[in-house]
This record gives C-alpha cells, structure tokens and sequence, in this order.
C-alpha cells in the first residue's frame, strides 16, 4: 500500500491572518484581565492598612501615646476613660504563652512519629483525624473551653473562675496543634535520607539520628512553625471571647478573667457604636497593634520557613577544610595506637563494657518512640470528648421542629431556621465572589508572572494576608463595605458580610489553586503550544480541566471555613435575634442576617442550660454541613481522577 503525502494548505485568502489577530486580541485582553484579578490581593492589603492606619491617627489626635503605653488601666466605656493597651496586651500574651507551652511539644512530638515511627497506614488515618482540629469552628473551641474544660479543671482547681485564662490557652493550644504538627513535619521530612544514613552508619540509634542530626538541621522550620502558630494563638477570638472572659485587669494569673485585645472588639462589636466616635477609634487601635504583632511573627517566621527550604534543597551540610585539624576520632584500635585518649590510655573495652552503655541507648530510643506516640492519642482523645459532650447535649434536640424553627426566649421553642439560611446564602455568596478572583489571582501568577519579582512580592503579600485575624477582616468590612460602600451593600446586609468572607478565605483558596495548576506536567503545556495553541486556549482546554479536581477540593475547603466564622460577622453587623429568613429573591442580598456559629455564640452566653443544650445541636448541624463539604469535594476528585 502506497501513501502519499497531502501538499500543504493554508486558508484561502487573508482568513488565517484575521484568525490570528483575533487570537492576539484576546490574549492581550485576558492577560489585562488578570493582571487587574491579581492586583485585588494588593489592594486588600493596601485596604487594611489605609483603614486601620487613618482611624489610629484619629485616636491619637485625643488620646495621648505616652498615656496610651503607660496607662495600668483599660476603661475606654466608662465616664472615666483609660486607655492602657498593655492590660489588653498582657492578657493576649498570656493566653497565647498558655497555648503555646501547651501545643508546641504535643505538637513536635506529633511530627517527630508520624515522619520517623508511624506506618504509612497509621499516617494515612490520623492526619485526617489530625485536619479535622484545624477545620472545627473556633466558637465551637469556645463552647468546649467554657462548658468543658473549664468544669474538669474547677475540680482539680477549685479557685478557677468560670471564666479565665487558663482554659482559654489550653483549648487555644488544641487549636493551634495541627499547625504545628504539619509545619514541623515538613521541616523534618525536607531533611535529606543521606544525612540519616550517615548517622545509621556511625551506629546511632534512630533517637540518637533525630536529637543530634535530623532535629538541629529542621531547627529553622521548626521555629517557624511554631512563631506561625503563636501568631495564630494571638488573633484567636472566639474561645477567648467566650471562655476568657471580658473583665480587662493587669495579670499575670490564669485562674482569673482577663480580657484579650480579639475580646475587646468584640465587646464593643456586640453593642451600637457610633461611626467617628472614640470607641470606633479605638477598636481599630487596638486593631491595628494586633495587625502589626501578627505581621512581624508572619513575616519572619515565613522568612525563616524559605531559608530552611533554600538551605534543604542546596543540600547544606557543615564541612571541615582541609587545612584545619579534624576533631574525628577512629573506632577501630587494632588499625590505630590503642593509646589514644579518646578511648583511654591502652584499655580496650570488654564486651560488658560495650553492651551495656547499647543497651541503655536503646532502652532510651524506646522511650523516645513511646514518648512521641502519647502526643497522638492526647490530641485526638481531645476531639473526641469535644465530639462526644456536643453529641451527648445536643442529639436529644436535634429535631426536625428545631431545625424549621425561629429563635425564642424560650429555649424549648427556639430554633436556627434563620442562621440556617443565613449561613446558606452566605455560602452561595462567598462562593460567587471568592471563586473567579481566587483562580484568575492564581492562573495570573503561575502561568503569566512566574519567577518574577511581581510574583515574589504578590506571593509575600498573599502569605501576610492569610495569617491576618479574622477579626480584623471584620473590622475592614465594617469600615469599607459596611459604611463606605453602604450605598451598594445596604450596610449590615449579607452582601457586607460575604464580601467580606470573600477577604478572608481569598488567600487560602488562591494558595491551593496555585498548588493545583503547578501540578500540571509541563508536557502538557508544550503539546499545547505544539498544536498552535494559544497560552489562553491551553489554559481553557488543557490546564484548567486538569487542575479542575484539586482546585474544587480547595475552594470547598476554603468556603468550609468562610461558614465557619463568627467573629468577622458580629463585626459587620449580625443580629442576634432574628424573626425572619433572608427571602430567595434579589431582596435577600440586601437583608439583614444571622448565621449559625452566631447563634451559637449567642446561646453559649447565655445562663440557661437548656440553651447550652441547643448551642450542642447547632453545633452538630455546622459541623455536618462542614462534614457534607469535605466529603464532596473528596468524592468529586476522586471521579474526575477515574
């Protein structure tokens, strides 16, 4: 069989030129349309920073700084003001101190078992269980700390106030433990297997590897794990809202009731506050001290995380030149003189002499594997009290008319159908919003500005916005898109509140989308441009529909944290009592709100148990929508994988 070449043909006339020129366009046109995506992480920065700045200017135009620092006294709401920040801010550190000698060992030892111990089934069944803590609603930490621990610890303590610094810095630590433990894991994993060999070899025990090779060369990520977590412990605001109290006193002493700096704002949040007025100005104040705290640990402890990372990748291990003296010692006295004072004067170990000093070594690395092991059941034992007091409260109540039901003074008539829908359509909201900016944001920076400089200062800003508080999100969205922009949100309305929950998880869904697109073979992009494709047409055909299963895990992780939140909605207007739903029309963007960790938050103050009992229910309906989420997004990336 004979074959024979078809001569080329090109489209008749001037149609493949025109073609072409379209194509251009649009290229043009896309890449403008990114680059103006990826600048709304830059102008939320910029945002934050011109809001909190202006406001503290304005506070300290009536409030001395001298008096500001050296005041022992925090009274802004009362006729005789004070204005001590360093009585909120001891109150901050001592939780965040709390928190952190309680997770940071937990922590560590977790990631020391689970890289150097732990089976890869055992790994592949907690680090779930261990995902699950950092996924749990921060209101629901404050519901565990306040009605939990709290009464554990008043019969081991019985001066603990009921509300205090204590369980507000323990339950603060359980949530910070997955931080710590995921960073600190990759720290010790990114540690080259040649350096572990070579300790194997000079016959150390695998305790002995890790406490003298693989832990001071992990040192960097490790402390960058655990500044990354205090900084997180810091903004924290719920549990210490709820559990801590708001009784703002100078102390040192964790059995009393303090008052946080996250606390404070939202003590002045739950009230009516007068735009311009002084306690407006004050919240951002205080605001703007946490933002700047927060921004220094972030910032070096991200810098310290890329150091180790550089450092790993080169392969850096310490040298001796060659023309200063080695401090090695041989172990072999029969190729050496046997009087060498390494190992005494002409004496020879017996084999007594050898094995006992092994023994006991190996006796400690035992130690040490058994040591790290008791992290994992003490942070997944904690879940599973929490898990099991929501259940053992809330299961009774969770029925069908307490799901359809309004709120009420009566605890046997109250229900969540309000924050239900309200939580709904601030889902659907966020979604629309956070969607097109996070993946446009991303496609811009891996595929249009990778290995730039623009890239590198996008790639620190998006990492500085993440580790902000949530509650000073709250606090932007009340200045900009609550006041500035009332004329277009309504005000207080759930269109307010989803922009800002758009803010919030922006950078936590442009990270893992970017992760996602970065995953991508390049092959795939050169078949592409081989074909006489365009960058926009391989983006649309060929990058994106790859990308598609990892991208939606992350987007529906991020918005299983958006419904999470409490604090950013209390912030921006939401009411605690509701007699109505947001209706399914344009109307309801424009509604005033309630969601459900709110009226969880609302239920959890209140002095009735039997309210307690329906902020249990409530928590079991937000963690199985959480729950609904998770399982989703699994079940989709495993379809479009198959």
């Amino acid at each position: 069989m004979a074959f024979h070449s078809l001569p080329p043909r090109l489209p008749e006339g001037e149609s493949w030129q025109r073609n072409l020129q379209r194509l251009t366009w649009i290229e043009r046109g896309l890449q403008i349309i990114l680059a103006m995506i990826a600048g709304i992480p830059i102008s939320i920065f910029v945002a934050i920073a011109s809001v909190f700045l202006y406001e503290t200017v304005l506070f300290f135009q009536t409030v001395p700084l001298w008096n500001f620092l050296s005041d022992p006294q925090w009274t802004p709401l009362f006729p005789t003001q004070n204005f001590g920040i360093f009585v909120l801010a001891s109150a901050t550190l001592l939780v965040t101190g709390i928190a952190s000698l309680f997770a940071m060992p937990i922590g560590l030892l977790i990631a020391i078992y689970l890289e150097e111990y732990a089976s890869d089934r055992l790994r592949l069944t907690v680090k779930p269980l261990l995902e699950a803590l950092s996924g749990i609603p921060t209101v629901v930490y404050g519901y565990f700390a306040l009605l939990v621990i709290t009464p554990l610890l008043q019969q081991l303590i019985p001066g603990l106030a009921r509300f205090n610094a204590l369980s507000a810095g323990l339950v603060t630590g359980v949530a910070i433990i997955p931080i710590i433990s995921s960073l600190s894991e990759d720290a010790i994993k990114s540690v080259p297997h040649a350096l572990r060999e070579a300790g194997y070899t000079l016959g150390l025990t695998k305790q002995e590897v890790l406490t003298k090779i693989v832990l001071p060369m992990a040192f960097p990520g490790i402390i960058a794990s655990f500044m990354l977590a205090a900084s997180r412990a810091l903004g924290e605001t719920m549990i210490s809202a709820i559990a801590a109290g708001q009784n703002p006193q100078l102390t040192l002493n964790p059995l009393v009731p303090v008052a946080t700096m996250t606390a404070f704002i939202i003590q002045v949040s739950l009230g009516t506050v007068a735009f311009n007025s002084l306690a407006f100005q004050t919240i951002f104040t205080v605001g703007m001290v946490l933002f700047l705290i927060t921004l220094g640990l972030n910032t070096f402890g991200y810098w310290l995380v890329r150091r180790h990372q550089t450092a790993m990748t080169a392969e850096i291990v310490p040298t001796v030149p060659s023309d200063e003296p080695s401090n090695f010692y041989p172990l072999y006295d029969q190729e050496f003189p046997v009087n060498n004072p390494r190992f005494g004067q002409g004496k020879t170990r017996s084999i007594v002499e050898f094995k006992t000093p092994l023994v006991r070594r190996q006796v400690l690395d035992r130690c040490f594997s058994g040591v790290s092991a008791i992290a994992i059941p003490i942070a997944l034992g904690i879940l599973a009290l929490l898990l099991f007091d929501a259940s053992r409260r809330g299961l009774p109540h969770l029925t069908w008319q307490f799901i359809t039901s309004f709120p009420s003074r009566n605890p046997q008539e109250a229900g969540i159908y309000p924050a239900l829908m309200g939580s709904l359509w601030l889902l659907g909201l966020t979604g629309l919003f956070a969607l097109p900016i996070g993946i446009g944001t991303a496609i811009y920076l891996e595929e249009y500005c990778s290995n730039t400089a623009l890239n590198w200062f996008l790639e620190i800003n998006i990492a500085n916005l993440a580790a902000v508080p949530s509650i000073l999100y709250g606090l932007l969205g009340l200045e900009l898109f609550v006041r500035l922009l009332a004329p277009v949100t309504g005000g207080p309305s759930l269109l307010s509140a989803a922009l800002t929950l758009t803010v919030i998880i922006l950078p936590m869904f442009i990270v893992t989308t970017r992760a996602a697109l970065r995953g991508i073979p390049d092959g795939l992009h050169q078949a592409g441009y081989a074909m006489g494709m365009t960058r926009a047409q391989v983006l649309w055909h060929i990058v994106l529909p790859a990308a598609f299963p990892a991208t939606l895990t992350g987007a529906l992780l991020a918005l299983a944290r958006a419904i999470g939140e409490t604090a950013p909605l209390i912030a921006v207007g939401a009411l605690s009592f509701v007699s109505f739903a947001p209706p399914l029309s344009w109307e309801g963007v424009y509604s005033r709100f309630t969601a459900l960790p709110f009226q969880i938050f609302n239920w959890i103050l209140r002095p009735q148990t039997a309210f307690h009992n329906n902020a249990a229910a409530a928590i079991l309906v937000l963690v199985g929508i959480l729950l609904i989420l998770n399982i989703c997004g699994v079940l989709i990336r495993e379809k479009c994988k198959n």
